[in-house]
């Protein structure tokens, strides 16, 4: 564990990529996270699924207005703008990818919200903050790209005051990859290979909370929220199958990441749990 070093060149491959960027601007509306649908709502509301499922993390971060939080990955800075406008946080927004900070900034600009919004250059792994900085930290579906996960959960407890808490939402499998079926590791490992997701690797529904614990939290919630995330899964596997098998025989894959993750992350779905980790920094 913790052998690796940041991988940024396959991080740019990920995300810069023309078909990458057309994919996050068009269909994701800037985003970088799946979404969030409630029992009886229809699975097709893609953007609504991705508002609900931010709105589930400022509920989850449960932090009065003003408090200061910490976004590691920030991407285009969508969630972040999201907790200032929706919850009245004041966000610091980390990011490896200098296009993902130069969009962040802005549509950061455009929404009026330099002031309680900020963007910065900063691997997660060795955060440029003080001790006891934050009220709050969280990583929307960015764990995944951790190659070293104790490493980031120990940084964002000793960024945080006492008190102060963490969210950690995304997808893990179930178990260790080694437990898996044959045939699910041979779709899994390659996928994660594509997608820089050693975190994946490390990590794991069992053994989250475990991590947390060593890192000095106290896990206050593991929840299992596989089944408000597997409508999204289940409307872009359809959206996006037919356009994914066309690139696929006609086209680059390599430049459709995001069209081979809608695709594969369906067939290997019994495999893969989406949660919602709370912790907290203890007060003593």
């Amino acid at each position: 564990m913790g052998a690796q070093e940041l991988d940024l060149a396959g991080l740019r491959r990920v995300y810069g990529r023309a078909g990458s960027r057309r994919f996050y601007t068009l269909v994701a509306r800037n985003a970088r996270h799946w979404g969030w649908t409630e029992p009886g709502q229809s699975k097709w509301r893609l953007w609504r699924a991705q508002r609900q499922l931010e709105d589930v993390l400022g509920r989850k971060l449960a932090l009065p207005a003003g408090a200061r939080v910490l976004d590691a990955g920030c991407g285009a800075g969508v969630v972040a703008r999201a907790m200032a406008t929706r919850f009245g946080l004041l966000v610091d927004g980390v990011d490896v990818l200098d296009f993902h900070l130069a969009e962040a900034r802005r549509l950061n600009a455009r929404a009026a919200l330099v002031d309680r919004t900020a963007f910065r250059w900063g691997d997660y792994h060795h955060l440029p903050f003080a001790d006891g900085e934050f009220d709050g930290a969280y990583s929307m579906e960015t764990l995944v790209h951790s190659y070293d996960p104790p490493r980031a959960l120990a940084e964002f407890h000793r960024v945080l005051r006492p008190g102060g808490r963490l969210v950690l939402l995304g997808p893990m499998s179930a178990g260790p990859l080694e437990e898996l079926p044959p045939r699910t590791r041979r779709v899994l490992k390659p996928y994660l290979d594509a997608h820089v997701f050693p975190g994946a690797r490390i990590y794991h529904a069992r053994n989250l909370p475990d991590l947390l614990t060593a890192a000095g939290f106290e896990v206050e919630e593991a929840l299992d929220a596989t089944r408000y995330y597997q409508p999204t899964t289940e409307a872009v596997h359809v959206y996006f199958r037919l356009p994914w098998e066309l690139v696929r025989r006609f086209g680059d894959p390599a430049k459709w990441l995001n069209l081979r993750s809608t695709v594969e992350m369906y067939t290997v779905r019994e495999a893969v749990r989406w949660y919602v980790h709370t912790a907290v920094k203890p007060s003593r």
